[in-house]
C-alpha cells in the first residue's frame, strides 16, 4: 500500500501542477471568445508557443507514466477517486501562485472531496 499511496501522490503533485502551469498559460493568452476559424487559430497557436502550456505538458505527460504504474498496482475504483486529493493541493496552489479566490462553497465542496478520500484510504486494506 505505502509504495502504491507515494506514486499515486507523486502523480497527483504532478497533475496539480500541471494544472497550475495550464492556468497560468491561459491567463497569459486569454479567453476565446470568438469562435470562427481565424480566432480558433490564433487562440491556439498562442498556446502552442506558451511556456506555461509546455511545462503543464511535461507535467501531465510525466502524470500519465505515472498513473499506468499506479493502476498497475491498484484497483482503478480506489485510485481514481484518490485523485481528488489533487483538488486540495491545486485550489491552495490556485490561490497561492495564481491569486485566485475561494469561496465558502469550494472550500466545502474541497472539504467533502477530502472527506471521501478518507473513507477511500479506510476501505484499502490489504493492497499492494
Amino acid at each position: 500500500m505505502i509504495k502504491s499511496f507515494i506514486v499515486l501522490c507523486m502523480a497527483m503533485l504532478f497533475a496539480g501542477i500541471g494544472n497550475i502551469f495550464f492556468g497560468k498559460g491561459m491567463k497569459k493568452i486569454g479567453a476565446l471568445d470568438r469562435y470562427h476559424p481565424k480566432s480558433v487559430a490564433i487562440f491556439f497557436g498562442r498556446a502552442i508557443i506558451n511556456g506555461y502550456i509546455w511545462l503543464g505538458i511535461v507535467m501531465s505527460t510525466l502524470y500519465f507514466f505515472l498513473w499506468l504504474v499506479v493502476l498497475s498496482w491498484a484497483d482503478v475504483s480506489w485510485a481514481l477517486p484518490m485523485n481528488g486529493v489533487e483538488y486540495v493541493f491545486v485550489a491552495a496552489a490556485s490561490v497561492f501562485y495564481l491569486k485566485e479566490k475561494l469561496d465558502v462553497n469550494r472550500i466545502i465542496g474541497i472539504g467533502l472531496i477530502v472527506l471521501g478520500v478518507i473513507f477511500l484510504m479506510q476501505s484499502w486494506s490489504g493492497h499492494v
